[in-house]
């Protein structure tokens, strides 16, 4: 601004004061302060207001917990917002197909488990039967072995080395006979009896039969000696070898069925498991199809959303026909028409004005002849959703002290504070009369 405006202005302003206090008959009153001050209007409390939605204050939540089922959850029919239910009553039905068809599958796969493992019972049976007659057969084998090993060791050698003793003395006899025989002629040549071409023809056939005998005993004699430190030995050798590798087998066939029951009773056991699963699957499914027509849990008014939803600042859902719902969450809230409280949210900024319990005013926005009493219950921490600028948010529950005529859940409301008053300190000394 030019200075010779700014000079112009305090001249003004300098003479119209002077002219009101001429007017005025003299110098100011005193009076003339307040009257500037009474003409400033008093700062409203906007802290001490904020807005809240009637919600219900006794409810039971309804929600949709599937053990088994996994699809998607459309909505054919529901019940409007606001709607009077009772106990029992379907609320909501939830289109079926998806789940009748897995219902169908899961039916399928119970029945190909129940004939496995009907299989797998059966082919356990053959197995253990084939098992036992195997281990049976080798245990007979084993056996056979051993009478055999017992039967050469206690019946056959004994029995061979009295055949070669009898023929050992067969032979001993035949050389003795010829000997008597050789002697004899001998005796009768000696007394001329037959000429003596006849008697060297005799004689030497003689002598010659006796000396093969001789021979002939011998190999006898080798032939024996020989049966007893090898063939005999040896057919005791293999008849032992055949002993072990029967006990051997055994020992092998029995650990190998060892294993192997032990693999068929796991098979079973898994496949038991798996008839046992297949089946639980099919009743969770069963169970899952009951609860896809939405039940109410008790008598009240039925709301859509949760309770969390019917808080200022939310927009509670609004189901109808074709609406996709989702499990494991609140989907509806059936409340006590007679039972009302406003929820509301309080900035940080107000807590050191407010404690659990303050008293509070409610008036129905929709109405604001109505009000009504109540206390105010307050969370101890802020809520998820934070508050507005730098401060947070707690979410806080006004209880009506009694129920305000014409008020509907989800109705908007104000919430007053003025009869807040800061909460003293611990130990302050309290003011006198």
């Amino acid at each position: 601004m030019r200075p010779d405006l700014v000079a112009l202005s305090v001249c003004a302003l300098t003479f119209a004061s002077s002219c009101k206090s001429t007017r005025g008959g003299g110098a100011p009153t005193p009076d003339s302060k307040p009257a500037i001050a009474a003409s400033t209007p008093p700062a409203k409390p906007a802290d001490k207001e904020r807005p809240g939605v009637f919600v219900p204050a006794s409810f039971k939540a309804v929600s949709i917990w599937p053990e088994a089922y996994s699809g998607e959850l459309l909505v054919t029919e529901v019940m409007p917002q606001g709607a009077l239910v009772k106990e029992g009553d379907v609320i909501a039905r939830i289109e079926t197909r998806s789940i009748d068809e897995q219902i169908h599958q899961a039916e399928l796969e119970a029945r190909s488990a129940a004939i496995h493992q009907a299989g797998v019972v059966e082919r356990n049976k053959i197995d253990d039967e084939a098992a036992a007659s195997a281990l049976a057969l080798a245990r007979a084998s084993l056996e056979r072995a051993r009478r055999s090993l017992e039967g050469w060791t206690k019946h056959e050698v004994p029995f061979a080395r009295r055949s070669d003793e009898i023929g050992k003395k067969y032979e001993d006899a035949g050389i003795d006979d010829q000997k008597d025989e050789l002697a004899q002629l001998e005796k009768m040549y000696s007394a001329d009896e037959l000429v003596d071409a006849t008697e060297e023809i005799v004689l030497k056939r003689a002598r010659r039969r006796l000396g093969i005998s001789d021979e002939s005993r011998g190999l006898s004699v080798d032939r024996r000696q020989y049966n007893v430190e090898y063939d005999e030995a040896m057919q005791t050798e293999v008849k032992q070898e055949g002993v072990r590798t029967q006990e051997q087998n055994l020992d092998r066939l029995a650990r190998g069925q060892g294993i192997d029951r032990r693999a068929r009773e796991d098979a079973l056991a898994r496949s038991t498991d798996a008839l046992a699963q297949q089946n639980l699957k099919l009743e969770r499914l069963k169970r899952d199809r009951e609860l896809l027509a939405i039940k109410a849990p008790r008598s009240g008014v039925l709301l859509h959303g949760k309770d969390k939803d019917y808080r200022p600042g939310r927009t509670p859902a609004r189901y109808e026909r074709g609406s996709q719902l989702s499990t494991r969450s609140d989907l509806f809230v059936v409340a006590d028409p007679d039972s009302f409280a406003v929820a509301v949210d309080v900035p940080e900024s107000m807590l050191k004005e407010l404690r659990d319990g303050t008293e509070v005013a409610v008036q129905p926005v929709a109405m604001p002849d109505e009000s009504g009493p109540g206390a105010l219950h307050l969370e101890s921490y802020p809520s998820a959703k934070g508050g507005s600028g730098d401060e947070n948010g707690y979410e806080a529950t006004v209880k009506l002290e009694h129920a305000i005529p014409g008020v509907l859940f989800g109705m908007r409301a104000k919430v007053k504070f003025a009869a807040a008053t800061k909460v003293a300190a611990p130990g302050a000394a309290k003011a006198g009369p």
